[in-house]
């Protein structure tokens, strides 16, 4: 009788951590993060407070916030176009800078909408009977055979940030008809949130 009851609560604490540890890491990412744009508009802050006289609490969220809604703005008209695109390139062209500021780019455009270079989330046949899912990218070709023949396919294999390209005939690709959404969702998650049927 011991043993079931210790069972039971054993059961219990790790179910409770199930739903508490996701809730715990969310916030103390979105903890931080507030906390570390705060430190960065920081001098602007003491500024105002010194001579302006007012004190505003969180001004870093605010001016992240303006900061964020002017960049949307600018990029609706012409002249904002011909900024954002002087400010991409000064960025491309800096040693080293260059490549992170590609490879951040690109996984950002992943969640735009209508950006996204995620096209399908598909899965792939592998040595007769397995599968491997994966994010649609692009189609190529190869010399000597049909054109479009082939996919690439972006692997995740470590969350969603790591992973590796691989090309694929498109015989082997079997669209999941699941949104990009749902397929990013099934890679955080470790596979647990693949729906019962497909």
């Amino acid at each position: 009788m011991n043993k079931s009851f210790f069972a039971k609560i054993r059961s219990r604490f790790l179910t409770g951590l199930t739903i508490i540890i996701p809730g715990a890491i969310t916030i103390f990412i979105i903890v931080w993060l507030l906390r570390e744009v705060n430190r960065i508009f920081n001098p602007f802050s003491i500024f105002i407070k010194r001579y302006i006289h007012i004190y505003i609490p969180d001004i870093g969220l605010i001016l992240l916030f303006i900061l964020i809604l002017a960049s949307g703005f600018l990029i609706t008209n012409w002249l904002g176009r011909a900024v954002i695109n002087l400010y991409e390139n000064v960025m491309l062209k800096i040693p080293v800078v260059n490549l992170l500021y590609k490879s951040t780019k690109q996984w950002v455009d992943i969640f735009s909408p209508g950006k996204s270079s995620f096209k399908k989330f598909v899965l792939v046949r592998y040595a007769g009977d397995k599968f491997i899912y994966g994010f649609l990218t692009s189609q190529t070709g190869i010399k000597g055979e049909n054109k479009d023949d082939y996919a690439v396919v972006y692997i995740p294999t470590n969350h969603l940030y790591i992973g590796m390209n691989i090309i694929a005939k498109k015989d082997d690709i079997i669209e999941t008809g699941l949104k990009v959404e749902q397929g990013i969702q099934i890679v955080l998650s470790a596979g647990i949130a693949f729906p019962e049927k497909l």
